[in-house]
């Protein structure tokens, strides 16, 4: 795990270990998770226990792959998910195709159906990750470090924007 800090945005990432033994491509493939979350803060955020996190990766990553396995055909290698969390009841998905198309009306439908799914309680919040996802055996060469439409938010704003604090205040009032 490293930090890294960008002029808008700040991050850490996680890697995952791939799955071994299928013969198939599976519909979706964690890559690594992005916890936007400065590292000090981590435990403070999410607390000690990361099991419930890891368990709602898994469900995240299970509902994406039950809807973009119906899709005959996409172009897309990946897909970045990027997950606020403000309670456990409250949640908000942003969907990203990755070196390819994905039509807006799947992107919706993903953003709206993981945004259902019931998150994890945090000790103290916001909190936000990231799920780099490979879709159909294919890997991009490179995921973005966030969505665009966080970028953009970032961009208007003339001063620092840290997510998830300042970035969800902007992009994601209550």
């Amino acid at each position: 795990m490293y930090y890294r800090s960008t002029c808008i945005l700040g991050m850490c990432l996680l890697p995952t270990s791939p799955a071994v033994g299928a013969d198939e491509p599976k519909t979706t493939e964690l890559n690594q998770i992005r916890l936007y979350v400065p590292i000090p803060q981590l435990e403070d955020r999410f607390g000690k226990n990361i099991k419930p996190l890891a368990n709602y990766v898994k469900s995240l990553e299970k509902k994406a792959s039950e809807i973009l396995a119906k899709e005959k055909k996409l172009e897309a290698k990946g897909i970045l998910i990027a997950v606020g969390i403000k309670s456990k009841k409250k949640n908000r998905v942003w969907c990203q195709a990755v070196e390819g198309e994905m039509s807006v009306d799947l992107v919706k439908l993903l953003e709206k159906e993981l945004s259902k799914l019931e998150g994890v309680d945090l000790v103290k919040g916001p909190a936000g990750f990231a799920m780099e996802i490979n879709l159909f055996g294919k890997k991009p060469t490179k995921f973005p470090e966030f969505p665009d439409v966080w970028i953009d938010a970032a961009k208007k704003d003339k001063t620092i924007v840290v997510p998830p604090d300042d970035l969800f205040k902007r992009i994601w009032p209550d």
